[in-house]
């Protein structure tokens, strides 16, 4: 039964939501309202609201069922959801292998990030074994304008995606060369398409550098980035090249292995 408890902050409609969705299973993927509120514990009239607003969103469909009405199936929403997450999980186990080599070559630490939104969340990341003071972490969230990593996913969408994005989000400066002036930021996007790569020096976390490529699918869409950061002051003239070739060849490498071919 539905117990709310009011010592803990949260928004209590997304909470029953949340836990109607739980009486779903392989062997129960079609329920009624009435059947929803007595198992819930939670009054009919507001078990069907927020069936009817689920309905409403693509996360359940209502269907007939041996002539009876109001019985709901989970919809295609969810489907969606589902392959999002499924294809998080096989890039970071195609990658990981390409990450696994960048440190045996280089020792230096490498990270994939995905577009979450207008955001970009850090799916993966494999330590080096050398001191390292980075911005990021798995499961966390950064800024697509900033940073090498989040930048070589935003430099390769659509024109109008880019467009759409930066203005619909606040441009903050996180570190000390954090780039907030959009001109300056198409600039850095039209670099990264000539070059093919991006780069970064303490745009997220002061005294960083970092270097990305991005990853893309069969279909050639960009589904995500790699790349590879440390303290600036081991990307010098002599890393330099070599730190963008192995960026470069590794993230190549990954997208062939999803099924990109250029």
């Amino acid at each position: 039964m539905y117990k709310d408890n009011k010592n803990e902050p949260k928004n209590s409609s997304l909470d029953k939501a949340l836990y109607l969705l739980s009486f779903y299973s392989h062997q129960k993927d079609t329920l009624g309202l009435s059947e929803l509120s007595r198992l819930s514990g939670i009054p009919k009239a507001t078990v069907y609201r927020i069936l009817s607003t689920m309905v409403d969103r693509g996360y359940l469909l209502k269907v007939d069922v041996m002539g009876k009405e109001s019985q709901y199936k989970l919809g295609y929403k969810f489907l969606e959801l589902g392959n999002i997450v499924s294809s998080n999980l096989e890039l970071k186990a195609v990658a990981k292998p390409y990450m696994e080599k960048i440190k045996k070559s280089i020792n230096e630490s490498s990270q994939i990030v995905v577009k979450s939104g207008n955001e970009a969340i850090y799916i993966e990341k494999l330590e080096c074994d050398r001191p390292v003071k980075a911005y990021t972490a798995v499961g966390k969230r950064a800024p697509l304008y900033a940073g090498a990593c989040p930048r070589a996913i935003l430099s390769f969408l659509p024109d109008e995606e880019i467009y759409n994005i930066l203005n619909s989000v606040e441009l903050v400066k996180y570190a000390k060369n954090t780039v907030t002036d959009i001109d300056e930021i198409w600039k850095l996007i039209k670099e990264a398409r000539k070059l093919g790569y991006t780069i970064s020096y303490s745009e997220l976390a002061d005294e960083t550098f970092a270097i990305g490529a991005p990853i893309r699918d069969h279909k050639g869409d960009v589904i995500g980035s790699l790349s590879i950061v440390g303290p600036e002051s081991r990307l010098n003239e002599k890393t330099r090249d070599l730190y963008i070739s192995e960026v470069l060849k590794a993230a190549e490498e990954i997208s062939a292995s999803l099924g990109y071919h250029k």
